[in-house]
């Protein structure tokens, strides 16, 4: 019951690939930081500050993701017309 109005190949450019490994090896750097933070007792404050920025760059990493390498689709849920029966009023 949907239908597929507009649609348009990924891009997947290099550079973004690139990014996207960079952006990846970032974020298994910070989130070894929170295990090794974890470990050794450091302050709430730290471990927040790198689970802030792990998270921050794991979104950027989706979005990078999202825009070069999904197609770009737009659907459009086809509605049935309603049909409303007529009844009798209460006398």
């Amino acid at each position: 019951m949907t239908e597929i109005v507009r649609t348009e190949a990924p891009s997947e450019s290099v550079t973004a690939l690139l990014v996207i490994y960079i952006l990846t090896f970032f974020l298994l750097f910070f989130a070894g930081l929170v295990v090794f933070g974890l470990i050794q007792g450091w302050s709430p404050a730290w471990l927040s500050l790198w689970m802030g920025i792990m998270f921050v760059g794991l979104g950027a990493l989706i979005d990078l993701y999202r825009r070069n390498f999904l197609p770009d689709e737009m659907l459009v849920k086809v509605r049935l017309p309603k049909v409303v029966q007529r009844r009798k009023l209460r006398e």
